[in-house]
């Protein structure tokens, strides 16, 4: 019946498992056809801690979709200002020089001066109107730049307490596996010295075993809460070249 059992979790596993690999695939954007090969194996790569206000101004500093949101503010106070300006007027000066005639000899200089001045009497409004667009555009995108320091904010907190849950938790599934494999060693010496029977044995490797799972899901839980704190500052490849 145990063996069954153990059959049907091996069954869930490994079809997890292939529904994570097509998933990487597609987030990837690699061809359907081709196969995922998972090179490194399941490790615990201890990140050192770090403050969560230096973690969001990094995040900050790296989040490509805040820079881009940055410079679309720039641009629109730049449009802004440009209206503004057109409300000025403006001195435009033109001037031409040549040298006719048919030879070096007979020929006689020529020359052209014009200035002129633009007064923008009756684009007021116009003016009027086109600033106070731009100024609901900048307002809208400062706006959206404030939700979007928070949404960035949060990820950020988030990803930071799930890692340090997740430390915690394969420091206590270590020390679990650690105790697990002394109970079996205990267990087979009792065992050779005819103190016990092989039943504390297996019970002994069960326990490690579930020792053992704990262990690997510990594990996998870390390094998704290092992949989502990695994703939160923008620093993804960074953090996994390691």
């Amino acid at each position: 019946m145990e063996s069954k059992n153990e059959k049907q979790r091996l069954l869930q596993s490994d079809t997890q498992k292939n529904s994570s690999l097509f998933a990487l695939s597609r987030l990837l954007n690699l061809n359907p056809r081709q196969e995922i090969q998972l090179d490194d194996s399941l490790s615990f790569f201890d990140t050192p801690r770090v403050e969560v206000d230096a973690s969001i101004e990094q995040a900050l500093a790296s989040r490509p979709e805040w820079r881009a949101l940055n410079l679309q503010v720039k641009a629109a106070e730049a449009r802004k200002k440009a209206f503004w300006d057109s409300r000025l007027p403006s001195l435009r000066f033109d001037g031409n020089w040549a040298y006719l005639g048919t030879s070096s000899t007979t020929g006689i200089p020529t020359y052209t001066y014009q200035a002129s001045v633009n007064l923008p009497l009756f684009t007021g409004g116009r003016i009027h109107a086109q600033v106070v667009q731009a100024n609901l555009e900048i307002e809208n995108l400062k706006q959206q730049l404030a939700d979007l320091r928070n949404s960035i904010a949060l990820d950020v907190k988030t990803a930071l307490l799930n890692l340090e849950s997740a430390r915690n938790e394969v420091q206590v599934a270590n020390l679990g596996v650690q105790l697990a494999e002394e109970e079996v060693n205990q267990a087979r010496d009792r065992f050779r010295a005819g103190v016990a029977n092989n039943i504390e044995v297996i019970q002994a490797q069960d326990s490690l075993s579930r020792a053992s799972d704990n262990q690997i899901a510990a594990l996998y839980r870390f390094n998704q809460a290092r992949a989502d704190y990695a994703r939160g500052i923008g620093q993804m490849e960074k953090v996994f070249a390691k």
